[in-house]
C-alpha cells in the first residue's frame, strides 16, 4: 500500500472515529459542554477528600445522602441561570426520558415552577451505574447532578428522603 493511500485510509478512520464519539456523548456532557454554564467534574478522589476532611460546602448544598456519596466514582455538577443556556439543556436533557438508555425513577414538584427527576442507567434495573438529579426551575435555573458509581433502588429512596426533608416538595415515586 503507497504512502498516499495510507494517509488517506487514516484521515477516514479518524474522522469515523471521532463522528462514532461524538454520538455516544451523554445528554449530561452535551449540557456541560453548553456556552453560560458552570461545570464542575469532581472524582473520587476529591469526594472522598472532602469529605475526610470536613469541608463538604459544596457537597451539603446536594440532596446527596452521605452514604452514597461513599459508592460515587465521580460526579459531574451542572449549573446554568442564564435564559439561553437552560432553554437549550432542558432540550437536550429530554434524551433523559429515552427508556431505551435510561429509567425515571421518579419526578416531584413543589410548584409548577420547580420539577425534580432522578434518572439511572442502564434502565430498568434494579442497581445502575449512572444516576442523574436534574432540579429544573422552570426558565430560571437548571441544576444537573450526574453521580457515577454502583448504585441501587435504596440510594434512590435515600435521595427521596434527603429532599423531602429539605422541603415540602409532593414526591411521586415512579416505583410504587
Amino acid at each position: 500500500m503507497n504512502d498516499k493511500l495510507k494517509l488517506i485510509l487514516l484521515a477516514v478512520i479518524l474522522s469515523f472515529s471521532s463522528l462514532v464519539s461524538a454520538a455516544q456523548s451523554s445528554p449530561v456532557d452535551k449540557v456541560a459542554e453548553l456556552d453560560d454554564v458552570y461545570a464542575q467534574y469532581i472524582p473520587a478522589f476529591m469526594i472522598k477528600g472532602l469529605t475526610n476532611m470536613g469541608s463538604m460546602e459544596i457537597l451539603k448544598a446536594t440532596p446527596i445522602p452521605s452514604g452514597m456519596l461513599r459508592k460515587v466514582t465521580s460526579m459531574q455538577f451542572i449549573m446554568t441561570s442564564k435564559k439561553k443556556a437552560v432553554k437549550k439543556a432542558q432540550k437536550i436533557l429530554k434524551d433523559l426520558d429515552n427508556p431505551r438508555n435510561y429509567s425515571v425513577l421518579f419526578r416531584s414538584s413543589s410548584n409548577k415552577e420547580e420539577k425534580i427527576a432522578i434518572y439511572a442507567s442502564p434502565a430498568n434495573s434494579e442497581t445502575f451505574n449512572e444516576a442523574i438529579l436534574v432540579i429544573n426551575e422552570h426558565d430560571r435555573q437548571i441544576i444537573v447532578i450526574q453521580l457515577l458509581g454502583e448504585f441501587s433502588m435504596e440510594d434512590v429512596r435515600d435521595i427521596e428522603d434527603e429532599l423531602r426533608d429539605e422541603s415540602s416538595t409532593t414526591v411521586t415515586p415512579l416505583d410504587e
